[in-house]
């Protein structure tokens, strides 16, 4: 089964999403693909999670949700968000493999984009990717991300380190997707 981006919305957190988060963040598979990620969260730790994100002052964070289903797909997120200086970290995650390679990805990026930039008045965006996760570094550079650098050694996954790329857009580097 196939999702497209038509096919999810993005809304806050909820409890029920719970189960379904616990599966992800204790995949492995996808554990690898994410900085700072592990996996060996208790049913507890994902729902403290849920509270955290739902009461939290400084970020925006969405479950992406297949929307007949309500299904929660994974989570997509605006995180230390700082109104003085105009900036954010941004982050998603897509556990549900069947979302993988439909477009979710670049659709909840691009609109998370419009939000921080033409909602919050955000000045800029940063994330972290891991260097071993080519698609999603792919991806935000496609979307007007740059290079900004890389912290050597930074994680380690598979009995070796690897390095953690640093990027960022700027608000005139975005471009809003046309209708």
């Amino acid at each position: 089964m196939t999702i497209s981006p038509e096919q999810i919305v993005l809304r806050r957190p909820e409890p029920e999403d719970a189960e379904q988060l616990y599966v992800y963040r204790n995949d492995r598979k996808i554990a690898d693909l994410l900085g700072g990620f592990s996996i060996g969260y208790t049913k507890q730790d994902i729902l403290d999670w849920v509270e955290f994100h739902r009461t939290s002052k400084n970020e925006v964070v969405y479950v992406i949700a297949e929307s007949g289903a309500n299904r929660c797909l994974g989570h997509v997120g605006l995180y230390n968000i700082d109104h003085r200086i105009r900036t954010a970290e941004f982050a998603v995650s897509i556990g549900d493999e069947s979302a993988w390679g439909c477009g979710i990805g670049a659709h909840v990026t691009q609109t998370m984009l419009a939000y921080g930039f033409g909602e919050l008045n955000l000045h800029r965006v940063c994330l972290s990717v891991v260097s071993t996760n080519l698609r999603a570094m792919r991806l935000y550079e496609r979307l007007g991300f740059v290079k900004e650098g890389e912290l050597r050694d930074a994680q380690f996954r598979d009995h070796q380190y690897i390095n953690v790329v640093l990027m960022s857009i700027l608000e005139d580097q975005w471009q809003r997707p046309a209708c």
